[in-house]
Protein backbone atom coordinates (compact mmCIF):
# COMPACT_ATOMS: atom_id res chain seq x y z
CA UNK A 1 0.00 0.00 0.00
CA UNK A 2 1.20 3.51 -0.81
CA UNK A 3 2.37 5.80 1.97
CA UNK A 4 0.69 9.21 1.70
CA UNK A 5 1.72 11.01 4.88
CA UNK A 6 5.17 12.28 5.74
CA UNK A 7 6.89 11.28 8.99
CA UNK A 8 6.30 14.83 10.26
CA UNK A 9 2.56 14.57 9.55
CA UNK A 10 2.33 11.24 11.36
CA UNK A 11 4.27 12.66 14.31
CA UNK A 12 1.91 15.66 14.46
CA UNK A 13 -1.12 13.35 14.46
CA UNK A 14 0.21 11.23 17.30
CA UNK A 15 1.29 14.27 19.33
CA UNK A 16 -1.90 16.29 18.88
CA UNK A 17 -4.62 13.72 18.20
CA UNK A 18 -5.56 15.20 14.85
CA UNK A 19 -4.15 16.05 11.43
CA UNK A 20 -5.33 18.27 8.59
CA UNK A 21 -4.03 16.43 5.52
CA UNK A 22 -4.32 18.61 2.40
CA UNK A 23 -4.98 17.16 -1.06
CA UNK A 24 -5.04 13.47 -0.10
CA UNK A 25 -8.56 12.74 -1.45
CA UNK A 26 -8.38 12.20 -5.23
CA UNK A 27 -11.04 13.40 -7.70
CA UNK A 28 -12.54 9.95 -8.26
CA UNK A 29 -13.17 9.56 -4.51
CA UNK A 30 -14.76 13.02 -4.34
CA UNK A 31 -16.96 11.99 -7.27
CA UNK A 32 -18.10 8.85 -5.42
CA UNK A 33 -18.95 10.97 -2.39
CA UNK A 34 -20.91 13.39 -4.56
CA UNK A 35 -22.88 10.48 -6.04
CA UNK A 36 -23.79 9.08 -2.62
CA UNK A 37 -24.79 12.48 -1.24
CA UNK A 38 -26.75 13.49 -4.35
CA UNK A 39 -28.75 10.26 -4.19
CA UNK A 40 -29.60 10.87 -0.54
CA UNK A 41 -30.64 14.47 -1.33
CA UNK A 42 -32.85 13.25 -4.21
CA UNK A 43 -34.55 10.72 -1.92
CA UNK A 44 -35.13 13.35 0.79
CA UNK A 45 -36.55 15.86 -1.68
CA UNK A 46 -38.77 13.24 -3.32
CA UNK A 47 -40.15 12.41 0.11
CA UNK A 48 -41.10 16.08 0.60
CA UNK A 49 -42.75 16.01 -2.83
CA UNK A 50 -44.75 12.90 -1.89
CA UNK A 51 -45.87 14.56 1.35
CA UNK A 52 -47.02 17.62 -0.58
CA UNK A 53 -44.59 19.90 1.23
CA UNK A 54 -43.16 21.16 -2.08
CA UNK A 55 -44.39 21.07 -5.67
CA UNK A 56 -41.18 21.70 -7.63
CA UNK A 57 -38.00 19.62 -7.11
CA UNK A 58 -35.85 22.49 -8.48
CA UNK A 59 -33.57 20.37 -10.58
CA UNK A 60 -31.99 23.59 -11.83
CA UNK A 61 -30.18 24.12 -8.53
CA UNK A 62 -26.83 22.57 -7.58
CA UNK A 63 -26.30 20.20 -4.66
CA UNK A 64 -25.13 22.94 -2.27
CA UNK A 65 -28.20 25.15 -2.81
CA UNK A 66 -31.02 22.75 -3.75
CA UNK A 67 -31.61 21.02 -0.42
CA UNK A 68 -31.31 24.30 1.50
CA UNK A 69 -33.80 26.08 -0.79
CA UNK A 70 -36.34 23.25 -0.74
CA UNK A 71 -36.01 22.73 3.01
CA UNK A 72 -37.09 26.33 3.47
CA UNK A 73 -39.90 25.92 0.92
CA UNK A 74 -41.11 22.78 2.69
CA UNK A 75 -41.39 24.59 6.03
CA UNK A 76 -38.09 23.42 7.52
CA UNK A 77 -39.09 19.79 8.16
CA UNK A 78 -36.82 17.53 10.17
CA UNK A 79 -34.83 15.02 8.15
CA UNK A 80 -32.29 12.29 8.82
CA UNK A 81 -29.44 14.41 10.12
CA UNK A 82 -26.87 11.59 10.21
CA UNK A 83 -27.66 9.23 7.34
CA UNK A 84 -25.96 5.87 7.50
CA UNK A 85 -28.35 3.08 6.49
CA UNK A 86 -29.58 5.12 3.54
CA UNK A 87 -26.03 5.54 2.26
CA UNK A 88 -25.46 1.80 1.94
CA UNK A 89 -24.72 1.19 -1.72
CA UNK A 90 -22.05 -0.06 -4.08
CA UNK A 91 -20.60 3.46 -4.16
CA UNK A 92 -20.39 3.67 -0.36
CA UNK A 93 -18.64 0.29 -0.29
CA UNK A 94 -16.18 1.58 -2.90
CA UNK A 95 -15.56 4.69 -0.77
CA UNK A 96 -14.77 2.59 2.30
CA UNK A 97 -12.34 0.46 0.29
CA UNK A 98 -10.82 3.27 -1.73
CA UNK A 99 -7.01 2.91 -1.93
CA UNK A 100 -6.50 6.55 -0.91
CA UNK A 101 -8.37 6.04 2.37
CA UNK A 102 -6.73 2.69 3.06
CA UNK A 103 -3.30 4.24 2.52
CA UNK A 104 -4.21 7.10 4.87
CA UNK A 105 -5.50 4.66 7.49
CA UNK A 106 -2.32 2.58 7.19
CA UNK A 107 -0.16 5.62 7.93
CA UNK A 108 -2.33 6.75 10.84
CA UNK A 109 -2.78 3.34 12.46
CA UNK A 110 0.73 2.04 11.75
CA UNK A 111 -0.43 -1.28 10.33
CA UNK A 112 -1.38 -2.78 6.97
CA UNK A 113 -3.99 -5.04 8.61
CA UNK A 114 -6.94 -2.64 8.59
CA UNK A 115 -10.67 -2.97 9.16
CA UNK A 116 -13.46 -0.58 8.31
CA UNK A 117 -15.23 0.50 11.50
CA UNK A 118 -18.95 0.14 10.82
CA UNK A 119 -19.83 3.68 11.94
CA UNK A 120 -19.81 6.16 9.05
CA UNK A 121 -21.97 9.20 8.38
CA UNK A 122 -22.98 11.88 5.95
CA UNK A 123 -23.38 15.38 7.35
CA UNK A 124 -25.94 17.44 5.39
CA UNK A 125 -25.54 20.57 7.51
CA UNK A 126 -28.24 23.07 6.57
CA UNK A 127 -27.96 26.78 7.37
CA UNK A 128 -29.36 28.41 10.46
CA UNK A 129 -30.37 25.40 12.52
CA UNK A 130 -28.99 24.03 15.74
CA UNK A 131 -30.44 20.55 15.22
CA UNK A 132 -27.44 19.39 13.17
CA UNK A 133 -24.83 21.38 15.08
CA UNK A 134 -22.76 18.64 16.67
CA UNK A 135 -21.52 19.83 20.09
CA UNK A 136 -18.15 19.03 21.65
CA UNK A 137 -17.90 15.25 21.82
CA UNK A 138 -15.55 12.29 21.52
CA UNK A 139 -16.40 9.64 18.95
CA UNK A 140 -15.76 6.84 21.44
CA UNK A 141 -18.64 8.15 23.56
CA UNK A 142 -20.78 6.43 20.91
CA UNK A 143 -18.80 3.17 20.94
CA UNK A 144 -17.13 2.89 24.30
CA UNK A 145 -15.51 -0.47 23.54
CA UNK A 146 -12.96 1.56 21.55
CA UNK A 147 -11.65 3.42 24.60
CA UNK A 148 -8.36 1.51 24.53
CA UNK A 149 -8.27 0.82 20.77
CA UNK A 150 -7.02 3.28 18.18
CA UNK A 151 -9.92 4.09 15.85
CA UNK A 152 -9.09 6.84 13.38
CA UNK A 153 -11.84 9.04 11.96
CA UNK A 154 -11.44 10.64 8.53
CA UNK A 155 -13.74 13.61 7.83
CA UNK A 156 -14.02 14.85 4.24
CA UNK A 157 -15.94 17.86 2.89
CA UNK A 158 -16.97 18.15 -0.75
CA UNK A 159 -16.79 21.96 -0.76
CA UNK A 160 -14.60 24.56 0.96
CA UNK A 161 -15.34 24.75 4.69
CA UNK A 162 -14.58 27.74 6.89
CA UNK A 163 -15.68 29.12 10.23
CA UNK A 164 -18.55 30.76 8.31
CA UNK A 165 -20.06 27.55 6.91
CA UNK A 166 -19.36 25.03 9.67
CA UNK A 167 -15.84 23.74 9.61
CA UNK A 168 -14.85 21.49 12.49
CA UNK A 169 -12.95 22.49 15.58
CA UNK A 170 -10.67 20.12 17.47
CA UNK A 171 -9.12 20.33 20.95
CA UNK A 172 -5.47 19.35 20.38
CA UNK A 173 -3.53 17.15 22.77
CA UNK A 174 -6.48 15.63 24.62
CA UNK A 175 -6.53 12.33 22.73
CA UNK A 176 -4.86 10.40 25.54
CA UNK A 177 -7.94 10.71 27.69
CA UNK A 178 -9.97 10.64 29.63
CA UNK A 179 -12.98 9.34 27.73
CA UNK A 180 -15.76 11.37 29.31
CA UNK A 181 -19.17 10.07 30.22
CA UNK A 182 -21.70 10.89 27.52
CA UNK A 183 -23.95 13.88 28.22
CA UNK A 184 -27.17 14.36 26.28
CA UNK A 185 -27.14 17.87 24.86
CA UNK A 186 -30.68 19.27 25.37
CA UNK A 187 -30.44 21.71 22.45
CA UNK A 188 -29.43 19.20 19.78
CA UNK A 189 -30.14 15.76 21.23
CA UNK A 190 -26.59 14.71 20.42
CA UNK A 191 -24.39 12.86 22.89
CA UNK A 192 -21.52 15.07 23.95
CA UNK A 193 -19.23 16.40 26.64
CA UNK A 194 -20.79 17.97 29.75
CA UNK A 195 -20.75 21.80 29.95
CA UNK A 196 -18.38 21.95 32.90
CA UNK A 197 -15.77 20.10 30.81
CA UNK A 198 -16.41 21.55 27.36
CA UNK A 199 -16.37 25.15 28.58
CA UNK A 200 -12.66 24.75 29.30
CA UNK A 201 -11.81 23.37 25.84
CA UNK A 202 -9.81 25.53 23.46
CA UNK A 203 -10.85 24.76 19.92
CA UNK A 204 -8.70 25.03 16.81
CA UNK A 205 -10.75 25.69 13.67
CA UNK A 206 -9.75 23.52 10.70
CA UNK A 207 -10.66 25.26 7.46
CA UNK A 208 -10.42 22.93 4.48
CA UNK A 209 -10.71 22.54 0.72
CA UNK A 210 -12.30 19.67 -1.25
CA UNK A 211 -9.68 16.95 -1.42
CA UNK A 212 -8.47 17.60 2.14
CA UNK A 213 -9.03 15.19 5.02
CA UNK A 214 -9.29 15.88 8.73
CA UNK A 215 -8.09 12.87 10.72
CA UNK A 216 -8.52 12.44 14.47
CA UNK A 217 -8.65 9.72 17.09
CA UNK A 218 -11.70 8.30 18.82
CA UNK A 219 -10.80 10.26 21.99
CA UNK A 220 -10.03 13.65 20.42
CA UNK A 221 -12.71 16.22 21.38
CA UNK A 222 -14.21 17.97 18.36
CA UNK A 223 -17.33 19.86 17.29
CA UNK A 224 -18.94 21.54 14.28
CA UNK A 225 -19.38 25.29 14.17
CA UNK A 226 -22.73 26.80 13.07
CA UNK A 227 -23.45 27.02 9.36
CA UNK A 228 -24.02 30.74 8.73
CA UNK A 229 -23.99 30.48 4.93
CA UNK A 230 -26.94 30.01 2.58
CA UNK A 231 -25.74 26.60 1.40
CA UNK A 232 -25.64 23.05 2.73
CA UNK A 233 -22.28 22.03 4.13
CA UNK A 234 -21.79 18.46 2.89
CA UNK A 235 -19.31 15.96 4.30
CA UNK A 236 -18.75 12.25 4.79
CA UNK A 237 -16.82 10.72 7.68
CA UNK A 238 -15.46 7.17 7.86
CA UNK A 239 -13.45 5.20 10.40
CA UNK A 240 -10.79 2.49 10.47
CA UNK A 241 -9.27 0.33 13.20
CA UNK A 242 -6.47 -2.27 13.38
CA UNK A 243 -7.94 -5.66 12.53
CA UNK A 244 -6.05 -7.34 15.39
CA UNK A 245 -7.88 -5.12 17.89
CA UNK A 246 -11.15 -4.72 16.00
CA UNK A 247 -14.00 -3.81 18.34
CA UNK A 248 -17.42 -5.43 18.55
CA UNK A 249 -19.10 -2.13 17.68
CA UNK A 250 -16.80 -1.70 14.71
CA UNK A 251 -17.28 -5.21 13.37
CA UNK A 252 -21.07 -5.11 13.54
CA UNK A 253 -21.39 -3.37 10.18
CA UNK A 254 -17.66 -3.19 9.52
CA UNK A 255 -15.31 -5.57 7.76
CA UNK A 256 -11.68 -6.34 6.96
CA UNK A 257 -10.61 -3.74 4.42
CA UNK A 258 -6.99 -4.66 3.73
CA UNK A 259 -4.98 -7.73 4.69
CA UNK A 260 -1.67 -8.68 3.07
CA UNK A 261 -1.67 -11.68 5.43
CA UNK A 262 -5.03 -12.95 4.15
CA UNK A 263 -6.37 -11.09 1.09
CA UNK A 264 -9.41 -13.40 1.01
CA UNK A 265 -10.60 -11.85 4.30
CA UNK A 266 -11.82 -8.75 2.44
CA UNK A 267 -15.52 -9.41 1.71
CA UNK A 268 -17.44 -8.89 -1.49
CA UNK A 269 -20.01 -6.12 -1.60
CA UNK A 270 -22.85 -8.66 -1.38
CA UNK A 271 -21.46 -10.00 1.90
CA UNK A 272 -21.38 -6.52 3.40
CA UNK A 273 -24.92 -5.87 2.18
CA UNK A 274 -26.18 -8.82 4.24
CA UNK A 275 -25.12 -7.03 7.43
CA UNK A 276 -27.77 -4.39 6.71
CA UNK A 277 -30.71 -6.65 5.84
CA UNK A 278 -32.43 -6.28 9.20
CA UNK A 279 -31.82 -2.53 9.48
CA UNK A 280 -34.71 -0.65 7.77
CA UNK A 281 -34.16 2.32 5.52
CA UNK A 282 -34.59 5.66 7.25
CA UNK A 283 -32.86 4.39 10.41
CA UNK A 284 -29.30 4.74 11.66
Amino acid sequence: MTTVLTPDQCAFYHANGYLHAPSVIPPDLLSLMQTVLSRWADDTINNWLTQGLIDDPRLDLDLQHRLAHLWEAAGRPQYIRSPRRDLVSREMFDILLHPALLALAQDLLGTTEISVHGIFNARPKLPDQIWTQTPWHQDAQYYRDAEQVHVTSIWMPIQPVTEHNSCLQVAPGLHRGPLHEGWNDPETGFLGIAPEVRDALKGVSVEMQPGDALCFTQITPHRALPNRSNQVRWSIDVRYEPTAQATAAGQKQGFVAHSPADPSAVPAYEQWLKKWEEIPSGSY
